[in-house]
């Protein structure tokens, strides 16, 4: 069995000093962030084509959904597995050959879309590779840039990381949907050439990314780490709350994506004003990120939690009245306003917490809970907009997420976090600081 601890090992030659500089002057952690920006830039553009593509060529909301079932299927049914490899095997090799497998698989793409050749099943197939590929470099990701970053530098990870996104979804989504009315198989050109300058990147880290030798050699088998790691997520009140709220969340938020896209088109939105209207509520994303650590200086992680559970209930009636879709791009800023700061608390927490040991694993099965239903909203929301309009979907979606807000409200869990906010600097360790492996009553 492997050892929970609160804390990592001691530091050795190999790991950050105690005292590090900038991120920025951090040759691996920039090395990495600038090749992983190219490859969001990349899946930024793809995301917007994939659904563009079957709008345009099938006129179907459903099919559109369809694929992006299929991605989201894909991610799940490696999760778990990508959680117990990335803590037995090369983290290294597990991100660089995820990214590869990728490139040649969106290449397909490239090659069937410039001869003519667009089939659901097709690009169906290469979706669900993709997911797959997610799950298992995603879980690995997580411990990799523990290794290269500080401690007291989690919170400045996780916002450089979701400023990298929002960057991504700031250039990528106009420049794909330009590109996208050029040739429609332009932007999954771009796709596959993003994920090898992934791989470059992350293979030329120099920092070991583990496993440890000690502890690649401290289970049995995939299957008992998995169990471990759901075992840790079971010692905590916050984190159980968290592998239930999140899924139906998360499914919440995926229906609407496809539908603001759809909405674009019913507003008279060509691929370019879809590119264009994504940008602007990029820019809210950005905007999220930057006021992430001010936020969390001056708000309780349960305060900012239940005020972005119901901004987004208005957010979701807002984007189905109205009328224009730069207005729809406004409202959408708003709601990614909401969600950055939030995942910057989260991820940073994460990554305080958790030992690296455990790390893989643990990420795994969060991000195996919080994708359990994502696959299923494309295709409720796509057959319900084919039905009974896109608005009328979106007032759907708007009726769940109220009833999620109600949980959250109601919910004691979230205060778990606020016992020791990841943002705020600890000078030491007090008699309220707690472990997620503590058992320990709350008022």
């Amino acid at each position: 069995m492997v050892q929970l601890r609160a804390t990592d090992k001691p530091e050795t030659e190999d790991e950050p000093p105690r005292h590090p500089p900038p991120l920025w002057r951090n040759r691996d952690y920039a090395g990495w962030w600038v090749s992983s920006l190219v490859s969001s830039l990349g899946s930024a553009m793809s995301q917007l084509a994939y659904p563009l593509l079957m709008l345009y060529a099938t006129n179907s909301v459903a099919r559109a959904g369809i694929v992006g079932a299929c991605l989201n299927i894909g991610g799940l049914s490696t999760g778990l597995l990508g959680g117990a490899l990335a803590d037995r095997y090369s983290r290294r090799v597990l991100v660089v050959t995820a990214d590869l497998v990728q490139a040649v698989a969106v290449s397909t793409v490239v090659f069937a879309v410039a001869n003519g050749f667009v089939n659901v099943g097709h690009i169906a197939a290469i979706a669900f590779i993709q997911g797959m590929c997610n799950g298992i470099s995603g879980a690995a990701m997580t411990p990799t840039l523990k290794r290269i970053v500080h401690e007291s530098q989690f919170p400045a990870l996780a916002a450089s990381k979701q400023g990298r996104d929002m960057i991504a979804r700031l250039v990528g989504p106009p420049v794909g949907g330009a590109l996208f009315s050029i040739a429609r198989w332009i932007p999954f050109l771009g796709d596959a050439v993003s994920f090898v300058v992934s791989a470059i990147g992350v293979a030329a880290i120099r920092r070991p990314l583990g496993p440890d030798a000690a502890d690649r050699e401290a289970h049995s088998s995939s299957l008992a780490a998995l169990r471990e790691g759901i075992a840790y997520i079971r010692t905590n009140t916050y984190l159980r709350f968290l592998v239930v709220w999140v899924p139906l969340l998360s499914a919440s938020f995926g229906g609407m994506v496809l539908l603001t896209i759809a909405l674009i088109k019913l507003r008279g939105g060509g691929p370019t004003t879809v590119g264009v209207v994504t940008t602007i509520a990029a820019v809210g994303g950005l905007g999220g990120a930057l006021a992430a650590p001010i936020l969390a200086r001056h708000f309780k992680t349960r305060t900012l939690v239940i005020t972005m559970a119901w901004l987004v209930v208005l957010v979701a009636v807002g984007l189905a009245a109205a009328p224009r879709p730069w207005e729809i791009g406004l409202v959408g800023a708003l709601a990614v306003f909401l969600v950055v700061p939030l995942n910057v608390m989260l991820e940073s927490y994460q990554l305080r917490v958790v030992p690296d040991a455990m790390l893989g694993r643990v990420a795994a099965a969060l991000s195996f809970s919080s994708s359990g239903l994502l696959w299923t909203a494309p295709l409720t929301t796509g057959v319900l907009a084919d039905n009974f309009g896109t608005p009328t979907a979106m007032l759907v979606v708007a009726g769940i997420l109220a009833a999620l807000a109600i949980w959250c409200t109601l919910a004691k869990a979230p205060r778990e976090m606020d016992l020791r906010t990841p943002m705020q600097q600890s000078t030491g360790p007090s008699p309220d600081d707690q472990s997620p492996g503590s058992s320990t009553q709350h008022p």
